[in-house]
């Protein structure tokens, strides 16, 4: 059924092309020229020169130049564009057979309408763009900003787009959201493609059990992509936006395009970078009540102890590992990246060329205590429990484009990286660094305050290695200056082994872990695509032109992975093959889907674009019952400034826009049946297999379906200095996927997915780009962005209630999803005036109720340039704020109900509400209440100093230019958060599990590139 429907749109789309088509002139004309800076009369190399009313863009070389090679003659409008600068617009007449001259001179300006943007048919003016893509300048950002990874790149530079980095540890992950939460039980990261090739992006990609299965501090499959490779980042904000990307797209789309060669003599860039990496945090004190009947410090006497009558307080005893310097495991770690990159090439090939080596050392150190003790009883210190925190990384590189002919080229981009990463213990885990320092009170034990010491848990490695190659082919073929067609083969593969080791005797002895284990997991995850479309573009009168697109995709998502643990190793056995006892598994897991689409453009005198569309597609994790699903899109783009009625001097420009798409995400590939394969070892080393049911089927799961409205205007205001972008979006989810319990009579599986839930999102967004100052000798831009989002659950479905999670998280209808939920402290008075707050002083709810959200729903960026001396120095910054959501304190919780060492319950000279919130999360039982805060923060992110040499002493070393960097990052912040930091995720880049407990907060970078 599938296959004629596919077959019908293709033929559909085919009909309309070859209907819309005129007669091709039998000779062609040539364009060509220059495209410069308007002040200084330097070639703009880049720019890209757009050829009104066609499919064809041309971009600058090293010298500016550009050609047009055909051109069916007429009198056409071309455009000059390039990031940074306002748009030229001019019109010339080509004739048959002429080679016509055409120059611009472009002058600086913040982001214009005109822009190119990347989309699913194609590159597009973002004026014919009915949805809000935001355009990243990654070249210009990674040269001068403290990038360290892809998600900086990203943070604070779409209105829209929260970054969400886990914690501080080197080498973890990032959970990226765009316009919040669409799903309750599927992911809720963007799509993502580099260089038009979709690629895997795991945003939590490490297999271990790290801590006994219940550690976060993950890496992320996105930060294999080496920062300095990438020239734009394009994000794709949501369905309406969306749909013709299918059933995967429902969250956004990032669009990566890597840097390309442009025609002229080889132009090598070279850089070397070295920094700093601190940990400038205040970590809590611990508080031990002396009992006058154990002076050796072997019981505690807490504040309510002592009025119970169970002790008598003599004096408090306080502890800080963390910070005490003879026993803190943290120092200055270290960063340097290393890389250089040629491009070049002629009219008829170019080329890009890089290789990068990155490498940084974490921030935790054996404390000198330790490290003295070894050394005094095994004259040296193994280098990986001197510091068990390290990443480093190879990247190479090479883009190669080709033109066949004045009608086809060919370009192949090819990337491969090679990473080894250890993560330490962190991040909710018995085995945690941190943990471990503010879970001990008695600083006269012989573990000097640690509840383990660092020695035991440095001894620990996880570890892991990539191997990764992402390639794609692309060609376009243009038959006749009215059609234009593509082709792109892409293939992403990603080889992870991961692995993790307890030597026997040399760690905490938690979970048998001293006896020796060692786990070795092999994944291998590939992702294959193709991408076909052709595009016609004709006029129906003098004044509307339409374009025809039609597109289709194949995509398969195939993965391996096997999982070996060997348990109690002979001491010195560094190998699974000597362990007493082996647990062995596998899996293979495959997706296939296949899509394709239709969409049609109207352009009014250039003025009014108006959009529709639709896509269909299919997909092997869709049940039986479902054959494919369509998704329909409709938008319109009205540049009402170029109307002849339109009379504001104020606005240069001023465009109304509307969108209404809709998408989908495809169910996982497990969710409508599995089989499980196992071998189990036994300690006489055999081994059972065993095949088992995973999961009852259910043939009508089908799709989560998106839809979204969006509604917007962009302006250009005070001649083109100030860019403002307004939108409004309103986004629904039905048939989310929710798993609901089944009878036990049932016999198999005790739960099965259902399309059950409804999700609702709506937010604003606002940007503005100025150019404040400008002068000779100084120019300020300024760009500043802010959004808000709000999220609910509309339904869970007939039968479920509540979903429950995490420590203190449900998803629940009428509240956000992931909500915080716990006993809430009423009230407290200290009743008897004794400046004491005792467990008859507090009142406590009586059933638990909405905390908060765990996801922000407020955030802005302000991000500054400054240019001064004529542009031989220039100075960045970003401020970066996030608020309306709530952070679970989840270690002062622990501290406080479990190993009894946090100030409020100790210390009678204590703050009241300190002590009532300790009070209360005994009285509510420990783990049912949580301290939940206010989780807003502003953040001094960026600061970067560049200077540019002169270009006499650049001659003098041979180079076009050179310049120096001094820049740092996360500087400082403003909160009312009282744990460590309110940034930081112990469950890494779970979807909606959070919480601040045991977690490496964020650390801070100084660099020199």
């Amino acid at each position: 059924m599938h296959s004629n429907i596919v077959r019908r749109s293709a033929n559909l789309g085919l009909a309309l092309l070859l209907a819309a088509a005129t007669a091709a002139s039998a000779q062609q004309g040539r364009l060509a020229g220059t495209v410069t800076d308007q002040a200084t009369g330097k070639p703009l190399e880049a720019s890209r020169v757009v050829l009104t009313g066609t499919n064809q863009i041309e971009t600058t070389n090293q010298d500016g130049k550009y050609t047009f090679r055909t051109v069916a003659p007429g009198t056409y409008q071309i455009r000059a564009l390039r990031i940074g600068y306002a748009a030229q617009v001019q019109s010339i007449t080509i004739a048959a057979g002429e080679t016509a001259a055409l120059n611009f001179a472009m002058i600086p300006a913040p982001v214009q309408l005109d822009e190119i943007v990347s989309t699913a048919t194609g590159e597009q003016r973002k004026l014919e763009v009915a949805n809000n893509v935001a355009t990243i300048d990654a070249a210009g950002v990674a040269a001068e900003q403290p990038i360290t990874q892809f998600g900086d790149l990203i943070s604070g530079r779409a209105a829209g787009v929260d970054v969400l980095k886990s914690g501080g540890t080197t080498g973890t992950g990032t959970r990226i959201r765009i316009r919040g939460s669409n799903s309750i039980s599927l992911s809720n990261e963007p799509l993502y493609y580099i260089d038009g090739i979709r690629m895997e992006s795991n945003p939590s990609s490490l297999s271990l059990d790290i801590g006994g299965g219940i550690g976060g501090g993950a890496t992320s499959a996105i930060n294999d992509i080496n920062p300095d490779d990438i020239e734009s980042i394009e994000i794709v904000k949501g369905p309406a936006a969306a749909t013709l990307y299918g059933i995967q797209a429902a969250n956004g789309v990032v669009r990566i395009t890597t840097k390309r060669g442009t025609a002229g003599k080889p132009k090598w860039n070279v850089f070397a970078e070295t920094g700093a990496v601190q940990d400038k945090n205040k970590y809590p004190t611990n508080y031990f009540g002396l009992d006058s009947n154990s002076v050796d410090f072997t019981t505690t006497c807490s504040i309510q102890n002592q009025i119970d009558g169970l002790c008598t307080q003599t004096g408090i005893a306080t502890s800080n590992p963390l910070m005490d310097p003879a026993t803190r495991p943290l120092a200055t770690g270290f960063r340097q990246s290393y890389g250089a990159s040629v491009a070049g090439g002629n009219e008829l090939a170019t080329y890009f060329l890089s290789t990068t080596y990155d490498d940084e050392v974490g921030v935790f150190k054996l404390p000198r205590f330790e490290a003295d003790s070894i050394m005094a009883l095994r004259g040296s210190i193994p280098a990986n429990q001197l510091r068990p925190n390290t990443s480093r990384r190879l990247n190479l590189r090479a883009n190669v484009a080709s033109n066949l002919s004045s009608k086809a080229d060919v370009s192949a981009t090819l990337g491969y990286v090679t990473s080894d990463t250890r993560v330490p213990e962190n991040d909710n885990s018995f085995l945690t660094i941190t943990g471990s320092g503010e879970a001990s009170a008695n600083p006269a034990d012989v573990n000097r305050g640690w509840f383990f010491t660092p020695a035991e848990l440095f001894a620990e490695l996880s570890n892991q290695n990539v191997a990764r190659f992402t390639g794609g082919l692309t060609g376009n073929w243009r038959p006749a200056s009215w059609l234009s067609t593509r082709a792109t083969l892409g293939y992403d593969v990603a080889n992870r082994t991961d692995i993790q080791f307890f030597p026997t005797g040399q760690v905490a002895n938690y979970l048998e872990n001293n006896l020796g284990v060692r786990t070795d997991n092999k994944t291998r995850a590939s992702q294959t695509s193709v991408d076909l479309g052709a595009t016609a573009t004709y006029k129906f009168a003098a004044s509307i032109a339409g374009k025809t697109s039609v597109g289709a995709q194949w995509f398969r998502d195939l993965s391996n992975a096997s999982f070996l643990t060997g348990r109690k190793l002979a001491p010195g056995s560094t190998t699974i093959t000597g362990a007493g006892n082996i647990e062995g598994s596998e899996n293979s897991l495959e997706s296939r889907s296949v899509g394709t689409f239709l969409e049609q453009q109207l352009n009014i005198k250039q003025r009014l674009f108006l959009t529709g569309a639709f896509r269909i597609d299919n997909n092997s994790a869709f049940g039986a019952n479902l054959h494919a699903t369509a998704y329909p899109k409709l938008s319109a783009s009205w540049l009402i400034s170029d109307e002849p009625f339109f009379h504001l001097p104020t606005f240069k420009s001023l465009r109304l826009r509307g969108a209404f798409g809709a998408s989908g995400q495809q169910p996982g590939t497990l969710d409508a049946r599995f089989f499980s394969v196992a071998v189990q070892g036994k300690d006489s080393g055999t081994v059972e297999p065993g095949v088992s049911t995973g999961n009852l089927g259910n043939p009508n799961l089908k799709p989560e379906r998106s839809q979204e409205l969006e509604l917007g205007l962009d302006a250009g205001l005070l001649g083109d200095r100030l860019s403002l972008e307004l939108t409004y979006y309103t986004k629904s989810t039905r048939d989310a996927l929710v798993l609901r319990d089944l009878p036990p009579s049932n016999g198999v599986a005790q739960s099965q997915f259902f399309n059950l839930g409804r999700i609702k999102n709506h937010g604003f967004e606002v940007t503005v780009d100025a150019r404040v100052l400008t002068s000779k000798q100084f120019t300020w831009d300024m760009n500043l962005s802010g959004a808000t989002s709000s999220n609910k659950v509309v339904t869970l479905g007939q039968g479920v209630q509540e979903l429950e999670f995490g420590f203190y998280q449900r998803h629940v209808a009428g509240y956000p999803l992931g909500g915080f939920w716990g006993i809430p402290l009423l009230g407290f008075k200290d009743a008897n005036s004794d400046g004491i707050i005792d467990a008859s002083e507090i009142t406590l709810g009586t059933q638990k109720v909405f905390m908060g959200n765990p996801i922000p729903t407020k955030e802005a960026s302000l991000n500054n340039s400054f240019t001064l001396f004529k542009g031989r120095v220039r100075l960045g910054s970003q401020f970066d704020y996030r608020g309306g959501y709530t952070v679970d304190n989840s270690i002062e919780n622990f501290r406080c109900s479990a190993v009894l060492n946090c100030r409020g319950l100790v210390d009678p000279t204590a703050p009241l509400l300190e002590q009532a919130k300790a009070q209360a999360v005994i009285a509510a039982g420990g783990n049912n209440f949580g301290f939940f805060e206010p989780g807003w923060f502003i953040k001094f992110r960026e600061l970067s100093l560049t200077f540019y040499a002169p270009s006499s002493l650049a001659r003098a070393i041979r180079a076009g230019s050179a310049s120096i960097t001094f820049a740092g990052r996360n500087l400082a912040t403003i909160t009312d958060y009282t744990g460590v930091d309110p940034e930081v995720n112990a469950f890494g880049q779970s979807n909606f599990s959070s919480s601040d407990f045991e977690s490496q907060p964020q650390v801070r970078y100084w660099t020199v590139r």
